[in-house]
Order: C-alpha cells, then structure tokens, then sequence
C-alpha cells in the first residue's frame, strides 16, 4: 500500500503543481487587471474593448509560467535530468531511426490522423447532442472570440506545447516507468480529458490523448504527440473560426474522416509491431516511457520500475 502511495503521489505531483501555478498566476493576473481598471476610465474602456485579446495573453503567460515550474521540477528529479540529457543528446529522434518504412512516413501518419480524427470526432460529438447538456458552448465562445493570430500561437503552439510536456512527457512518462503501459495510457489520457473542465471536451480530450501516446510509442518521441495536437488544435480553431466544421456536420463526413483515423491507427499498430518484429530492442538501451535511458546510471533496476 505504501509503495503504491509512493508511485501515485510520484505521478500526480507535476500535476498538482503545474495547475497550482497555472491557476495562481491566472488569479494574479486577472486581479491586476481589475486594479488597472479600477484606476481609471481610460484603462477600464481599453480594457473592456480589447478584453478577448487580454484573456487570450493571460491564458499564453500563465500556461507559460506553468511550464516553467515543470522544467523545474523536472530537474530536480534525477530520473528527469537523466531524460534531458538525452533529448539535449540525440533531438527529435531520439531512441529508434531504424524502421521499416520512412521517418518521413510516420510523421506523415500521425499528421493525416490527428486532423482525420480531430474532424470525425468533433462532427460525431456534435451530432451526438452532447454539446447542449455541457457547458463547452461557453468554451468555444471564448477561444473563437480572441484575434485569429493569437489563437494560433495559444492552441497551435503553446498550448499544445505546454499539454503535452506536462500529460505526455512528464505524467505518461512517469507512469510507463513505474505501470502497464496500457494502464499508463489509460490514466494519463483520463486526466488530460477531466483537464479540460467539461464533458464535450473531456470526451475529446480522452480519445485524443489515447491517441497521442500511441503517437509517442509509434515515433519513440513526444515531438510525435506535440505534432499531433498542434494539427488536431489548428484544423478544428480554423475550421470552426470559418464556420467550415459545421458544413462538415453530417453523417456522412462523420463517418469518411473516422474511418480515415481508424486506417491510419491500423497502419500504425502494424508497422510498430513489424518494426519491433524485425528490428528488436537496441542493444543496451531499455526503452523508458517515450525515451530511453542508460541502464548503467542506476544501481537499483527494480525501483525504476516498482
């Protein structure tokens, strides 16, 4: 029982911490902002006629200072310096380029996915009726509200960037080192949908962070998840911004982009485990979560993964 406090609380603590900095800073900000406008009319107007925009920067900076914390806590974990070091080592391929078929190829499969699916999902959540018991209505009003550049670089970039170091790199990390690997996909997939605050986007958010780990176990990198995210993210804000996602809202587009995501999962599964058939392990590297490690920097094997 206590081992297994240990691991949990080893997992949800970058969690914990990530949204006790996340929502503080958004406190403060918000709070600030208030003070300015209570200064003067001036401030007030400019603050109230560009409030979208102000909503959308303190949404960029407290994600940002989020991240911070994380990097921060990260290095403070030798486990996580370990990881760093070999990102810093080896870049965006960093544990296996012997494959198959192309790089090239796998990225080009996850991005065809991510935007299949991304569509094929919000089409069959939309028909579903789910959205008028939610209050992800609220949501969307306030994402397609700020300036579209903004909203680029907060859900194309940022966004995407910050979710996937925390509930990929960090959490999905943890997990695999210490549970089943389904288990660990499952699990940090389901935080990352209650994440998001309401039931259409936790639905979402669920499949999709499924999706992204495969991603990562497909391309052995967490860039592969971010890849993923960013065009999911950008496909549906552009979509939805020129009102193209609801022409989409049939049936019948439902289906094609679904089945689209599901060839493409198929195609995944098969050439990860082609690969692995063919290729094997690489000789003294044990695969860690969507890294590698050297064996050697660890005296005690069975506490990295009990």
């Amino acid at each position: 029982m206590g081992r297994s406090l240990k691991k949990a609380i080893y997992v949800l603590t970058p969690f914990v911490v990530y949204y006790l900095v996340h929502g503080i800073t958004r406190f403060l900000m918000m709070f600030l902002l208030q003070l300015l406008s209570s200064y003067s009319t001036g401030i007030y107007s400019v603050i109230k006629a560009h409030d979208a925009l102000f909503s959308g920067i303190i949404s960029l900076l407290d994600m940002s200072i989020g991240a911070i914390a994380l990097i921060f806590l990260m290095k403070r974990d030798f486990e996580e310096l370990s990881i760093w070091d070999y990102v810093n080592l080896n870049g965006i391929s960093f544990y296996r380029s012997d494959r198959i078929h192309s790089y090239a190829f796998g990225w080009i499969l996850i991005a065809v996915q991510a935007v299949s699916m991304a569509i094929g999902l919000n089409v069959l959540i939309g028909l579903s009726g789910l959205m008028k018991i939610s209050s992800y209505e609220d949501s969307a009003q306030a994402q397609y509200s700020i300036p579209i550049w903004l909203g680029l670089v907060l859900y194309g970039l940022v966004s995407p960037a910050v979710e996937e170091l925390l509930f990929r790199t960090v959490i999905y990390g943890r997990m695999k080192r210490r549970f089943a690997v389904i288990l660990s996909m499952i699990m940090s997939s389901l935080f990352f949908g209650l994440y998001h605050g309401n039931l259409v986007q936790g639905i979402y958010g669920f499949i999709m962070g499924f999706l992204m780990c495969m991603a990562c176990e497909y391309l052995h990198t967490v860039t592969g998840a971010f890849l993923m995210h960013s065009a999911a993210n950008i496909t549906i804000y552009l979509l939805g911004m020129s009102g193209l996602l609801l022409k989409l809202s049939t049936p019948l587009f439902c289906c094609v982009f679904i089945a689209i995501g599901l060839i493409t999962i198929a195609c995944e599964a098969g050439f990860s485990y082609k690969t692995y058939k063919t290729m094997g392990h690489i000789e003294g590297i044990a695969p860690v979560g969507c890294f590698y490690r050297d064996p050697t920097l660890f005296e005690d094997e069975e506490d990295i993964y009990t």
